[in-house]
């Protein structure tokens, strides 16, 4: 059994090929451009002046602390006590780490044999290296085992029930139904409660308050509106019949 070595050491002033200057500069290099920029400098003297620092014709560059992040690809100036480090920043550093992570598991894939899935084995989707424009499955066996493997769909279950609640769920915003907020037109007002909690308990005052049936409908229209009132009408009708229940 042969193993692929995938050990990498990036050196100082090494580059990754993939995010050369592909990428935003971090914060050593931006750091580092801050000092050569003018306050009050001029747009086409700023895009000379950027592109020496790109390039690496500026006074500087050959100090051994000034070299190109292994991840971003600009200038940057090395601040660790032993001048040992790649990077500009954290960011780059997790950048260049994210990329050679996915360059070992390149590397490893080589020479292995992917292990066919179900839907290679079952579903045709292909035919000589074009998709087909009806793909099929080998049997509704198979079709229906690949979904319960997934609890998507059980072999025997109503099909048109089952979009249907899936449809349900999708309209209601999943399965649990969110709250609803109703406006109450400033009634759901916080009121103040006494509450006396030593002595004898007193029966406090009772306000008797007459009102036409005109009144009352008045009141509740102002309260809910027309189209509530409508629908607690009808509802009430239906109850009656013993169609509804309250």
């Amino acid at each position: 059994m042969t193993t692929t070595n995938t050990s990498v050491k990036i050196k100082k002033g090494d580059v990754l090929k993939h995010t050369f200057l592909k990428v935003e500069p971090g914060e050593g290099a931006v750091e580092l451009a801050r000092q050569y920029f003018p306050v009050d400098v001029e747009y086409h003297d700023a895009l000379q002046i950027a592109s020496a620092l790109i390039d690496g014709h500026f006074d500087g560059v050959d100090d051994t602390k000034v070299r190109r992040c292994a991840h971003c690809g600009y200038y940057y100036r090395d601040k660790t006590k032993n001048n040992m480090s790649v990077t500009c920043s954290i960011e780059c550093s997790s950048g260049k780490d994210i990329v050679l992570k996915a360059w070992r598991r390149e590397v490893r894939k080589v020479g292995k044999v992917r292990r066919l899935s179900w839907l290679d084995l079952h579903y045709a989707s292909t035919y000589k290296g074009e998709p087909l424009e009806y793909p099929f499955w080998s049997s509704d066996w198979h079709m229906f085992e690949y979904d319960r493997k997934r609890k998507v769909y059980s072999f025997g279950d109503d099909f048109e029930q089952y979009v249907a609640q899936q449809k349900r769920k999708a309209e209601i915003g999943g399965k649990r139904k969110t709250a609803e907020q109703i406006d109450y037109d400033g009634y759901n007002v916080p009121r103040n409660i006494h509450v006396k909690l030593s002595g004898n308990v007193g029966y406090g005052k009772v306000t008797v308050i007459k009102q036409s049936r005109e009144g009352i409908e008045l009141e509740l229209l102002a309260r809910y509106g027309a189209k509530k009132l409508q629908q607690e009408r009808v509802r009430a009708q239906m109850a009656a019949l013993g169609r509804y229940k309250i």
